[in-house]
């Protein structure tokens, strides 16, 4: 499973992938979780693909919310992609 993520500035950009399913779901939770608490980021803007979200990928998105509120970070869901790391002006890492 990959996950892409960048950084602009005070913001986190990460994606989610569209075949998420139940074995990847404790990956990509504590993967996020592992972002946010390096990045320490303002906002978290989490893209997930823009057909119908996985009963997963809501699962994981419950986890980013849950765990962004309680350290006072803001989450945005968009079905965007992060921009390259060129377009960013960030790091992209994968």
């Amino acid at each position: 499973m990959s996950m892409e993520h960048t950084t602009d500035g005070h913001t986190l950009l990460v994606s989610l992938p569209a075949d998420l399913d139940v074995t990847g779901r404790a990956m990509a939770a504590l993967r996020l979780q592992t972002l946010v608490l390096t990045y320490r980021p303002r906002l978290v803007r989490l893209s997930m693909p823009a057909c119908r979200p996985t009963a997963a990928s809501l699962s994981v998105l419950a986890r980013l919310r849950r765990l962004c509120d309680g350290l006072g970070i803001f989450v945005a869901l968009t079905t965007a992609p992060p921009a390259p790391a060129s377009a960013a002006e960030g790091t992209a890492v994968r």
